[in-house]
Order: C-alpha cells, then sequence, then structure tokens
C-alpha cells in the first residue's frame, strides 16, 4: 500500500504508545474498508515512502549518519512557498496606487503558482531520495551485523 506520510507524522512521547503500530493498524482498516467497498485493487511497487529505520539500539554506529537523516525525514516534505510581498511605496498614490498594488499582487501571484507547480514536482523527488537513503540505512545496518557475525563466527 503506498503511503505519503512517514509513520512518525504524529510525535508521541508516551512508551506505552507506538505510533508505528497504530499507523499499521489504521492503513490495515481502510485496506479492509476499501475491500468491503468493492474499491478496485491496486498493486502499488513495493518501493514507496520508506519510514524512517531509527537509531540502531545496538552496537557501533555513525551518530551523524542517523542525526542528519532523521532531520532529512522530518523536513523533507516541509516547503516554504507563500505570499510575501513587500510594501511599496508606489502603492500609496493617489491614482495609480491602487492599479499598481493589484498588478503586483497578481504578478506575485502568478510567480507561486508555477513555483508551486515545482514545488509539489520537488516534493515528491525528496520523499523518494529519503525513502532511498532510509533503505540504504537499513540495508547497511543489517550488512554491519552479518559482518560482525562472520567475524566472530571465523575467530
Amino acid at each position: 500500500m503506498d503511503t505519503e506520510f512517514p509513520d512518525n507524522l504524529i510525535e508521541i512521547d508516551d512508551p506505552e504508545i507506538d505510533p508505528a503500530q497504530i499507523m499499521a493498524q489504521i492503513r490495515e482498516r481502510i485496506h479492509q474498508r476499501r475491500l468491503e467497498l468493492g474499491y478496485p485493487q491496486q498493486e502499488f511497487p513495493p518501493f514507496g515512502a520508506a519510514a524512517y529505520p531509527g537509531e540502531p539500539e545496538s552496537g557501533d554506529f555513525d551518530r551523524d549518519l542517523y542525526y542528519h537523516l532523521r532531520k532529512a525525514n522530518d523536513l523533507y516534505y516541509q516547503v516554504g512557498v507563500e505570499s510575501s510581498l513587500a510594501p511599496s511605496p508606489a502603492t500609496r498614490l493617489p491614482v495609480l496606487g491602487r492599479l499598481w498594488g493589484r498588478i503586483r499582487q497578481e504578478a506575485h501571484n502568478l510567480v507561486l503558482f508555477y513555483v508551486g507547480k515545482l514545488a509539489r514536482q520537488q516534493l515528491a523527488v525528496n520523499r523518494h531520495t529519503v525513502s532511498t537513503l532510509n533503505r540504504m540505512a537499513a540495508q547497511l545496518h543489517e550488512q554491519r551485523r552479518q559482518i560482525e557475525a562472520l567475524r566472530e563466527e571465523t575467530a
């Protein structure tokens, strides 16, 4: 099932509550409800938004890597595209000020429209990039664990 948001979308500091488990239950209920209502089955590629793997509980790991990976997961879907039109002294002119203000606003809105389209496309790229990094970090940790196990076995 394709997920657009990570499991850590909501931060809960209660150790008895597992947000990932709650999100899994929500996704399962949505899936069951869609089956009940007869929605067509859609097959999504398994490579969707991979969740942040979390820092390994034991062993030696690169704390900087996981710090930056966590920050990337927290920030990849935030884009600051918003209206920020600075005041202009020309808009205070008696006759032409209102017209100039309206022209500035509409030009600004046009730019925001196209920048917004670009930002949505960049968000998709960001999501796939962060998902790739999450998967790579999880694989790296698993490979390290296997290497350590092999070293112990050969020693």
